[in-house]
């Protein structure tokens, strides 16, 4: 497995840059790899721009693509994992789970693990989500967490 794909996921996506590589040059410009990346359900973002390395005439390798499409791979495999993990706290399928003081999923949060989270800590971690989904949905006022935003909003955070 080269760069964490699958060898059918190398061959689809190297086919689908020699298809954009019209010119035979190895490389694609910033434009076509845009025009690839949304062709498979991606979007180009700024930090893939920043992470590639461009040849000397402005082109992206098909390794650099290789790169990004791994990443976004593991990316859809992590989100999901996650949703699938919160899924179980959804007992109604909405895509909701509540957050109250009396919800499922903060007595698991702060009591299942070797490490689990304190009152406070439980707190901290849902300030950030609660800050942003204001503007989506008002999570402070109903006790409910839009899950799926939360996983994005988490993977855009990182490590």
């Amino acid at each position: 497995m080269e760069f964490g794909l699958t060898e059918e996921q190398v061959r689809v996506y190297t086919e689908a840059f020699s298809d954009m590589d019209k010119n035979h040059t190895g490389s694609l410009q910033p434009q076509e790899l845009g025009i690839l990346m949304r062709s498979r359900g991606h979007v180009l973002t700024d930090e893939d721009m920043r992470d590639l390395t461009v040849d000397r005439y402005g082109g992206i390798s098909l390794q650099d693509f290789l790169q990004i499409m791994s990443k976004r791979e593991m990316d859809v495999a992590l989100q999901t994992k996650l949703a699938n993990a919160f899924s179980v706290f959804d007992t109604d399928g909405s895509g909701f789970i509540s957050v109250d003081m009396a919800s499922e999923f903060r007595t698991q949060m702060t009591t299942l693990g070797q490490n689990p989270f304190s009152a406070a800590e439980f707190e901290n971690f849902m300030s950030e989500y609660l800050a942003e989904a204001v503007s989506q949905h008002p999570a402070e006022e109903d006790g409910l967490m839009d899950y799926q935003e939360f996983i994005k909003m988490m993977l855009r955070k990182g490590p």
